[in-house]
Formats: structure tokens, sequence, C-alpha cells
């Protein structure tokens, strides 16, 4: 008889310490998510400035304008350049071509010339 109830005691305090560990576990997955906000804010003092104010005030610069329009400068020069050999490079083929044709009717004319003159003059 005693054999069952310690049997019966020891069953019955398993059985309680388990369903106990399941309760905890859940208790502490809920209690890691904190119950307020805890997204940070951009600025916490009066001297800071967002990303975005501090972009505009580098563009409003004196350096930064100035290098836009020293980069300004630069590209319109570039064009320049490119349509000045542009240029230079059609000059050369038109006066490649009018040369070719000029050599072309010189040689026309003397295959004409030739081509009058008979080859063969017989004398009697």
């Amino acid at each position: 008889m005693k054999n069952i109830i310690t049997i019966s005691i020891l069953f019955f305090l398993i059985s309680c310490g388990k369903e106990s560990a399941k309760k905890r576990i859940i208790v502490e997955e809920k209690s890691s998510v904190p119950p307020y906000d805890t997204i940070a804010i951009d600025s916490f003092s009066q001297g800071a400035t967002s990303v975005d104010i501090a972009a505009k005030i580098k563009m409003s610069s004196r350096k930064f304008q100035d290098s836009l329009r020293q980069i300004k400068l630069k590209n319109e020069e570039e064009r320049l350049l490119k349509k000045a050999t542009d240029e230079k490079l059609e000059l050369e083929k038109k006066t490649a071509e009018s040369q070719k044709k000029k050599e072309a009717e010189i040689n026309k004319a003397k295959e004409k010339s030739q081509a009058t003159i008979p080859e063969s003059t017989v004398t009697p």
C-alpha cells in the first residue's frame, strides 16, 4: 500500500512539473516583446539636422556651385573639340573624294585621246 501511495505522489509531481515548464516558455516568449515603441528618432538635440537638410546645405554651398560650373565648362570644351575634329574629318573626306573624281576624269580623258589616235598607220 505504501508503494502505491509513493508511486501516485511521484506521478502527480512529475505530471504537474511538465505543465509548469510549458507555461514558463509561453510566458517568456510573450515577455520578450516590450510594450512600448523602440524606434529611434532622427534628432534628439537642438543642433542635430536631418540628412535631407544637410544635403540641401551642401548643394547650396559656394564650393559645390563652383565645382558644378567647372564641370559644365569642361563638358562644353569637350563638345566644341569634338565638333571641330568632326568638321576636319568631313573636310578631309570631301577633298579626298574630289581628288578621286579629278583623277578619274583625267584617266577618262587620256583613254579618249588614245582611242582617237589610230594605232597603226599604213603608208602605201
